[in-house]
């Protein structure tokens, strides 16, 4: 144990070095001011990606410094101004490209978006336009550009060739919401149906005014976007991680009844299971009748049974026949049925609505017929399921 111990200390060392390393070496590189103390002046980039994943810290704080002109305070306490020059921008480029410290590029990225200003912006994109439009770097200097430069950082990306577009707009949306969907509503319907925009608003809004991303959502399911529900699932997990779970529950539960409820819902239930099984299944019984209470019921089930089996299938067993034991059996069963599919057969077939209970034989019995052909074609035979669901069973095992 003592050397297992010595091993991490050691490794945690060497971390710390290269860290501390690599900061040098970028502060050297593109000018950055260090005080006596041996901090570097200017902190890091504390925003959001647009994937809505934790950047560093507070999206408000962040949005600030952007709007201040980058300025932070060293360890000492002054002021300092974090200006790069074009030949700190380009060197910083440079090393983005070629570093393959993966420590060393986010520090030198970091140090990128410290400096961004709206005159520099373009050349800091050139610096980066060998980077995919979907990695993390992309999005996230596009959304500190589309916080700082607003509309025409929008109306570039709508001329670009690569996805600049969705991530400035977020950007926008995140520090000037009411400019920001002023313009979106005052767009062309082509350009404002456009997928990329309207995403960009609700990653933009979600990250800052979750009560505002929930309105926007309702109002695309209003006008009939079919895309609704999955966008719902966005500031679900914005409400996830800015309070506790009995609080997202209670938001999910105060969404008009549809399909983006039951997307709340499902997302919301997700989580739960995550943290208290129990608590959240309990918390699924006590929601009205309807949709959202079954979907979320089989997504959670689900979730169980892949952390503790041996609890949820417990669980089941509890429960009398009702359409919410029918939600549990069918999100139990389709999670088990490649560990165990006779087992997940011979529960699915308890399941008492019909319709239900042959969608969810026809799905584990696909499975069992991959695992164990000769077993599940003796299942079959005997099923008496309808020729025509035995038949997709038998075909899709073909295909695959």
């Amino acid at each position: 144990m003592k050397k297992s111990y010595l091993i991490h200390v050691i490794w945690a060392i060497v971390a710390v070095v290269a860290f501390v390393m690599g900061s040098k070496r970028i502060a050297g590189d593109a000018g950055v001011d260090v005080d006596d103390t041996g901090s570097r002046s200017g902190g890091r980039y504390a925003g959001r990606s647009v994937s809505g994943e934790p950047g560093g810290g507070e999206q408000n704080r962040m949005s600030t410094r952007v709007r201040r002109g980058v300025s932070s305070e060293s360890s000492s306490g002054r002021s300092r101004k974090t200006a790069l020059s074009e030949s700190g921008i380009k060197s910083i480029g440079k090393l983005l490209q070629t570093s393959t410290d993966p420590i060393e590029r986010r520090i030198a990225f970091s140090r990128l978006l410290e400096g961004l200003t709206e005159e520099n912006a373009m050349l800091m994109r050139e610096q980066l336009v060998h980077m995919s439009s979907s990695s993390p770097e992309w999005q996230e200097f596009h959304y500190a550009w589309g916080a700082l430069a607003g509309q025409s950082s929008v109306e570039f990306g709508a001329e670009s060739e690569k996805r600049d577009m969705a991530a400035c707009f977020s950007g926008w949306v995140s520090a000037n919401p009411a400019a920001a969907l002023a313009w979106f509503d005052s767009q062309p319907d082509d350009r404002r149906e456009r997928g990329d925009l309207k995403w960009g608003a609700v990653y933009g809004l979600a990250n800052t005014d979750t009560y505002g991303a929930t309105q926007f959502v309702l109002q695309r399911e209003r006008s009939g976007d079919r895309q609704a529900d999955d966008m719902i699932k966005i500031v679900a997990s914005s409400v996830l991680r800015s309070g506790d779970i009995q609080d997202a529950a209670r938001w999910s539960q105060e969404l008009p009844k549809g399909e983006v409820q039951d997307a709340a819902v499902r997302e919301v239930a997700e989580d739960y299971v995550s943290e208290d099984p129990a608590k959240a299944v309990a918390w699924l019984e006590s929601l009205p009748e309807g949709s959202a209470q079954m979907r979320g019921t089989e997504v959670a089930f689900s979730r169980w049974a892949s952390r503790d089996a041996e609890a949820a299938i417990g669980r089941i067993d509890r429960m009398q026949v009702s359409d919410l034991r029918d939600s549990a059996v069918r999100g139990y069963t389709q999670r088990i049925a490649y560990r165990d599919p006779s087992g997940s057969i011979e529960l699915a077939s308890t399941i008492s609505n019909p319709k239900l209970r042959d969608q969810t034989l026809v799905r584990v019995g696909r499975i069992y017929m991959q695992r164990d052909k000769e077993a599940a074609t003796r299942w079959l035979a005997n099923s008496n399921l309808a020729p025509g669901l035995q038949k997709s069973i038998r075909e899709f095992s073909r295909r695959r």
